[in-house]
């Protein structure tokens, strides 16, 4: 009696339940990625080190935050992020919250949550971040050419980093750049 209730209820599933159909999915390669390796990003002191081509679900990139340093508030809404910091110390905002992380903390940023990080110390700080899906892979290859031409402070640069953040489903908040900055000091050291 069991056993023909699963048949009957398995006939009914493949009648009523679509086929799953195989996803494609990206080549990808093996490698090992040497600490002098990497592709550069001009002005903004990182390497990209683990790229799309190597794992088609995570883009990973080193990065030097220098005294003084902010990524402003902004917000994903394609890819999760995690930051490991390797050395110093940084401040991040994560929606409303105001969080201090050292050396040996992971800073988990899910997509939909506004946030932003800065260095308030007198020293850099190291960092790996870790973008998943890798959708956000081809972002810094062109943010380097927007912050090393224009930059950010000329409406023509600032508009050229808008499209480009629009582009990959990144949402910039300038609105709440000067309350952050009388709040906290970011970018003043």
């Amino acid at each position: 009696m069991i056993r023909q209730t699963i048949l009957d209820n398995s006939l009914v599933t493949s009648l009523v339940v679509p086929p799953v159909r195989c996803l494609e999915v990206a080549m990808t390669v093996a490698a090992v990625i040497s600490a002098d390796e990497g592709d550069p990003v001009p002005a903004l002191g990182m390497e990209m080190k683990v790229r799309r081509r190597h794992l088609d679900g995570l883009f990973v990139v080193e990065a030097t935050i220098g005294p003084g340093a902010v990524v402003f508030p902004h917000t994903h809404s394609r890819e999760d992020e995690c930051s490991y910091l390797l050395s110093g110390e940084l401040t991040y905002l994560i929606g409303d919250e105001v969080r201090v992380a050292s050396a040996g903390s992971y800073v988990v940023r899910p997509r939909g949550i506004r946030h932003a990080f800065w260095n308030a110390l007198g020293t850099p700080a190291r960092i790996i971040e870790m973008h998943t899906p890798a959708t956000f892979d081809g972002f810094y290859d062109r943010v380097g050419a927007i912050l090393t031409g224009p930059g950010l402070d000329t409406p023509r640069g600032r508009a050229a980093f808008d499209e480009l953040s629009a582009e990959y489903g990144l949402v910039q908040h300038w609105d709440q750049v000067p309350g952050l900055i009388d709040r906290y000091g970011m970018g003043r050291r």
